[in-house]
C-alpha cells in the first residue's frame, strides 16, 4: 500500500488522516489556537448580538438521478460561511460524476479520483472548515463521501443534507 494515498482513511486538509481520534484531537488543538485570532478579526464590523448577512449561492445545482435535487441552506456572510458554501457548490458540480464513479470504480480507482485535480477546490474549501465547530457536519459529511472506504450513495445524501442545513451558527456567534 506504499503507493496509495491513504486509501480508506478520512482526509483532513486534502491528506489522509490516520484515525478519527487523531483528527478530533488535532482539530480541537488547532481550533483552540486559532480561536483567539478569528473571533477578533471577524466580529470587528458587527455590533454585539448582530449576525452576518447571508451569502447567495453563485450557482443552481442540477438534479442528479439517484440523489435528486440538492438545495443550499442559508450560509452566513463570514469567512467560514463562504468556505462552506464554496465546498457545497464544488460538491454540486461533482455529484453526477460521483454517482457514476461509485457504480463503476474499484476502491483504489475512487481514491485516485478523489485525489485528482477536479477535487482540489473542494479539499481547499474544506481545510479550514474541519477546525470550525460551526461547520462540523459539512466537514464530516465531506470526509465520509470522499473516502473510498465510506463513499456511498448514503454518504452523498448525508453531504446533501449537510449543505441544505448549512450548519448555521448559533445566534450571536460571529466566527
Amino acid at each position: 500500500m506504499s503507493g496509495s494515498m491513504g486509501m480508506g482513511k478520512l482526509r483532513v486538509f486534502g491528506v489522509a488522516a490516520a484515525s478519527t481520534a487523531a483528527l478530533a484531537v488535532s482539530a480541537t488543538a488547532v481550533a483552540a489556537l486559532a480561536g483567539g485570532c478569528s473571533t477578533a478579526a471577524s466580529s470587528s464590523s458587527l455590533a454585539p448580538g448582530q449576525t452576518p448577512a447571508p451569502i447567495t449561492p453563485t450557482m443552481t445545482p442540477t438534479p442528479v438521478p439517484v440523489l435528486g435535487k440538492l438545495k443550499f441552506g442559508t450560509f452566513p456572510g463570514t469567512w467560514g460561511g463562504v468556505k462552506a458554501l464554496e465546498l457545497c457548490e464544488d460538491w454540486a458540480g461533482l455529484r453526477a460524476a460521483y454517482v457514476a464513479h461509485l457504480k463503476s470504480d474499484t476502491k483504489y480507482q475512487l481514491e485516485r479520483w478523489f485525489s485528482s485535480a477536479v477535487w482540489q477546490p473542494a479539499f481547499s474549501a474544506n481545510g479550514p472548515l474541519s477546525n470550525d465547530p460551526a461547520y462540523g457536519e459539512i466537514s464530516l459529511a465531506f470526509g465520509q463521501a470522499t473516502t473510498s472506504a465510506t463513499a456511498s450513495i448514503a454518504a452523498a445524501r448525508q453531504f446533501d443534507r449537510a449543505c441544505e442545513a448549512a450548519d448555521l451558527m448559533p445566534a450571536g456567534r460571529t466566527t
